[in-house]
């Protein structure tokens, strides 16, 4: 269902997204023709008729519809689209309050689905501004919903729910014509966005609903979309141009998901008190990060042994940097995962440490990674097929920052490798590396103390884990501190703290 969903989401995105101010000189035949441009360069169908009366441009039974590859289909019926010119220049464009979509497609089980869904925008302001070449585009609208009005699976009815509203929204869409791409800039805001999704599992009978809130939405995008490529493959979109850099901030999500066997109802709520997420591609790789803060999560249902299981994080960052096509050169790469301050419930602490011997201090994982790789083969080739030779080559790894603290201990580290590729048998398959990682452990003995004394490790594991760090670690500056560093030389050799083990 992926490709045709985002199909018909493109299509809504083009006839929401025409809009724009600032002192203009552009007619409506002209935004006509920009608009049917924009819409036919990615490859979709344009049909409706045109009638002139005085300065208006209608546009009647209108329709823009896409194939796909599987061979489903995807169709927007906008009706009638009046283009009128005003005094200033700017071209004010009336829309109806209402429109269908109409999309069929096949699901990754070989299944035909067939769904229509309804678009409103009632009260729409949408305005045209700019010269022909360099056309903006402006529009508010009190509410902008799409529903769910039927799902078909091989003919028969889906009992399935989706309702969403963006409330208040307002933004612009530029878009400019280059030699061989088109420019587009935009930026979107609105108060809040809301969702209710739900559907009945024909297997088992469970019900599933989810309802999510998002206030205070700002996001920007911009870029260039080359008009070469038109097949649509992403490789041959980037080396023809393509780039896209983009973000996203919100101030305050809520989500809570249902599902209801048997009878039995199992309920998870999530709050945050704000987020962001960004995105860039283009032919130098792709970058993905998402990040929110003061997150709280409940958990309840038959199979959790208390009412409610709750916890709670300060800050959440996920952040991923990566080449996409093959290269003769390595390309930076990172990776970073954090997950700072989570505390949990005093119900949960009460079940895993009734004594209360452990510090309940909030605990933290980080891994913040980087290094330079390259691609042998192209990874966006559905179809590529390495078999057991591997996809890339690994060349330099950094670990910047690893952290993890939790109940009283901390674990940190640091190091530098770099990857011999063209030795792969001192290790057994994997490229060489040559480096060092410098780790730093605080509090691990009085750790290790505590999960004796509850009878969570028999006493004599303790004493051979203890005999088993002594061969990776040394005492360090203060109490309870060890620290150690793993070396791998030039000739395959192994060391830790300098004594030998490889």
């Amino acid at each position: 269902m992926t490709r045709f969903k985002m199909a018909a989401a493109g299509i809504v995105a083009g006839g929401l997204c025409l809009a724009a101010p600032a002192h203009a000189d552009v007619t409506a035949d002209q935004v006509w023709a920009a608009w049917k441009g924009v819409v036919t360069g990615t490859g979709q169908t344009v049909r409706g008729t045109e009638a002139r009366s005085g300065r208006t441009l209608t546009v009647s039974d209108l329709t823009i519809s896409a194939a796909m590859p599987d061979g489903g289909s995807s169709t927007v019926a906008l009706g009638s689209i009046a283009f009128t010119e005003e005094n200033d220049g700017s071209v004010t464009i009336a829309m109806a309050p209402a429109f269908p979509i109409m999309a069929t497609g096949r699901s990754d089980e070989g299944e035909k689905v067939e769904l229509n869904m309804t678009v409103r925008q009632p009260g729409l302001s949408l305005v045209a501004s700019g010269v022909p070449q360099a056309i903006r585009y402006d529009f508010s609208a009190p509410e902008i919903g799409v529903t769910l009005d039927r799902l078909l699976v091989d003919g028969a009815a889906v009992d399935a729910v989706l309702d969403m509203v963006i409330a208040r929204g307002t933004g612009r869409y530029l878009v400019e014509k280059g030699a061989a791409r088109q420019f587009f800039d935009s930026a979107f805001d609105a108060d809040r966005m809301t969702l209710s999704v739900s559907g009945l599992n024909p297997d088992d009978g469970s019900r599933g609903a989810i309802t999510a809130q998002i206030r205070d939405i700002s996001s920007t995008s911009k870029g260039a979309l080359p008009d070469a490529a038109a097949n649509g493959e992403l490789a041959d979109m980037l080396r023809a141009g393509l780039d896209i850099t983009g973000g996203l901030t919100h101030g305050g999500m809520e989500y809570r998901m249902n599902v209801v066997e048997a009878g039995d109802t199992t309920t998870i709520d999530t709050r945050s008190a704000s987020g962001a997420l960004d995105f860039a591609l283009g032919e130098d790789g792709m970058t993905y990060a998402v990040s929110s803060t003061d997150t709280a999560i409940s958990i309840s249902g038959p199979e959790i042994p208390l009412p409610t299981l709750d916890a709670a994080l300060e800050k959440v960052e996920f952040r991923m940097q990566m080449p996409l096509l093959p290269t003769e050169k390595p390309a930076d790469f990172a990776l970073l995962t954090r997950l700072a301050g989570l505390s949990l419930s005093d119900q949960i602490w009460a079940m895993l440490d009734p004594a209360g011997q452990f510090p309940r201090d909030p605990a933290t994982l980080v891994l913040d990674l980087a290094g330079k790789s390259r691609w042998t083969v192209d990874i966006t080739d559905p179809t590529t097929d390495t078999g057991d030779a591997a996809p890339g080559e690994l060349h330099a790894l950094t670990v910047r920052d690893l952290r993890l603290s939790l109940a009283g201990a901390e674990l940190t580290g640091a190091g530098d490798f770099s990857f011999d590729n063209s030795d792969t048998t001192t290790f057994d398959g994997m490229p060489r590396p040559e480096g060092s990682l410098a780790l730093q452990l605080v509090g691990g003995n009085a750790l290790l103390d505590k999960l004796v004394n509850m009878g969570l490790v028999p006493a004599e594991q303790a004493t051979g884990f203890r005999m088993m760090l002594g061969l990776f670690a040394r005492p360090g500056a203060g109490g309870d501190t060890l620290v150690s560093e793993i070396t791998v030389t030039e000739n395959g050799q192994v060391l830790a703290n300098g004594q030998r083990l490889r």
